[in-house]
């Protein structure tokens, strides 16, 4: 039986290669009331392919609101920006191309 309010989870939006890489795109999907952050865009996480090709990509921690994972194999990375303004700009810090790059965002529903 599903309990009403334990309905939030990740939604698959978008899943194709790009560039030769592999990219998931998902949306957190809450059926709570909204929490004020409208201008901030839903949670988005996009994972993709290929790391191995951008060694150097998380060995640099800068402080900044991104959150990057790897996970155990290095085959792939997950980004979790913290607002949508911020993913091409992530999306190109893994090797994306800016094209590529607001092509995975343009997937993401507003």
């Amino acid at each position: 039986m599903i309990q009403e309010g334990n309905m939030d989870e990740w939604q698959t939006v978008f899943e194709d290669e790009i560039e030769g890489r592999l990219v998931t795109v998902q949306v957190y999907q809450s059926y709570e009331a909204a929490d004020g952050n409208e201008d901030e865009g839903p949670p988005v996480r996009v994972t993709t392919t290929s790391v191995d090709d951008y060694p150097g990509v998380l060995e640099e921690e800068d402080g900044d609101n991104s959150d990057f994972k790897r996970d155990g194999s290095g085959a792939s990375i997950t980004l979790e920006p913290c607002s949508l303004d911020d993913l091409e700009g992530e999306l190109m810090e893994v090797g994306f191309s800016p094209e590529a790059a607001t092509t995975i965002a343009s997937k993401i529903p507003v």
